[in-house]
């Protein structure tokens, strides 16, 4: 009784959501007969006992099981056949051809398992009673009812099954909507990030060009080669920390043309962690919001410590300064700014409760941004 489509096993109590609690299999499926049998047995019994004399009830119980029996796995047997027969053809043939075969394995089944069912109840008198008038009656509604039972089965099935691939496709839809949103969202922040970086420094040169032109002109190379760095890894989905460190030298490189001696930073970063791939510009807004923030307030500036490596199978990263601290310059512009404020929603749109940002006040003076992300085997080769 098992019509097979485009998976495995598809056996007609499937319809049922109990029975779909074992996994498809050769085992499974006669026992689902087996299971299939007994409910026609129960429901020829309920057809031919109702007038029937209480002595002949038990007997009539017997006949009927062991002929519903005797049908179930033959139909099961005809079905198992025709599925390795006739498998690709129906598949391709049109649907009132299946609805043709689904109703006239049913009949022959019915006509092999009614045969085998007498000759197992009674040898002798099977072959001289098939053919009577009240066999073939009993045979003709008896095939007509498991037909009609299988057939609306296979129907209510299909209907279900077509229905399931029509929410699955919805759902792909969704989520692939979500993930083109997602991708614009961050798009859209890291969008927001780069100006933020790129106002400053512009104007910084601009600033230097009267004064100092020779130093405007080197940082405007400065500027150059970090936009050359930085440029393309920004269009990656991901690049390996080891890249981003580096793009972030060159940006205190940078800056160190402007504040000089005020600005000195530290950078310590494991080989494990290196190699681990993170989006692109995640780190760049907390170093500039620390040096806005944190150093340039201070009138003898300060050291900026950038620290990474594998803790607990997460990367942590953690950034540190020695500038003025949350309480000189406030908590808000701390923790509220546009680069962290754009950098926390990056971070919950990418990895949800997996992800982290903590901003603390550091015991000697300064502030420490502690990232911490999902770690996540890379193949990456830092450059």
């Amino acid at each position: 009784m098992t019509r097979h489509r485009n998976v495995a096993s598809d056996h007609p109590l499937e319809l049922l959501p109990y029975f779909r609690r074992w996994q498809p299999g050769l085992t499974r499926d006669l026992v689902y007969t087996g299971v299939l049998g007994t409910g026609f047995g129960l429901l020829f019994f309920g057809l031919y006992a109702y007038d029937l004399p209480r002595q002949r009830l038990l007997p009539q119980l017997v006949n009927d099981f062991v002929i519903a029996i005797a049908i179930a796995y033959a139909i099961h047997a005809l079905f198992a056949a025709g599925q390795v027969l006739l498998g690709p053809w129906l598949r391709k043939c049109p649907g009132w051809l299946r609805t043709a075969y689904y109703l006239a394995v049913p009949t022959a089944g019915v006509f092999a398992g009614y045969f085998i069912g007498l000759i197992l109840l009674n040898p002798a008198a099977a072959r001289h009673t098939i053919f009577t008038p009240g066999i073939v009656v009993s045979f003709a509604m008896v095939s007509v009812l498991v037909s009609c039972v299988l057939l609306l089965l296979s129907l209510m099935r299909a209907r279900e099954m077509r229905g399931q691939e029509l929410l699955a496709a919805e759902q792909h839809r969704v989520l692939e909507a979500d993930h083109r949103a997602l991708q614009a969202q961050l798009r859209m922040l890291q969008a927001q990030i780069e100006p933020h970086f790129l106002y400053n420094t512009l104007a910084n040169a601009v600033g230097l060009i009267d004064p100092a032109p020779a130093r405007a002109r080197l940082l405007l190379e400065r500027l150059i080669d970090y936009l050359r760095m930085t440029l393309a890894a920004s269009r990656d989905t991901d690049a390996p920390l080891q890249r981003q460190v580096d793009a972030i030298t060159a940006y205190l490189e940078l800056m160190k043309l402007r504040m000089g001696e005020r600005l000195r930073y530290r950078i310590a970063v494991t080989d494990e962690a290196a190699g681990i791939s993170l989006p692109p510009m995640l780190l760049q807004p907390v170093i500039e919001n620390a040096i806005s923030h944190g150093l340039e307030p201070n009138i003898a500036g300060g050291e900026i410590m950038l620290t990474a490596a594998i803790e607990q199978h997460q990367l942590c990263i953690v950034i540190s300064d020695t500038g003025v601290g949350l309480r000189a310059n406030g908590a808000g512009k701390v923790g509220g700014g546009v680069g962290l404020s754009n950098l926390r929603e990056r971070i919950v749109a990418l990895y949800g409760k997996d992800g982290s940002l903590n901003i603390t006040t550091n015991a000697s003076g300064g502030v420490s941004v502690s990232l911490r992300i999902p770690h996540i085997e890379s193949t990456c080769t830092p450059h």
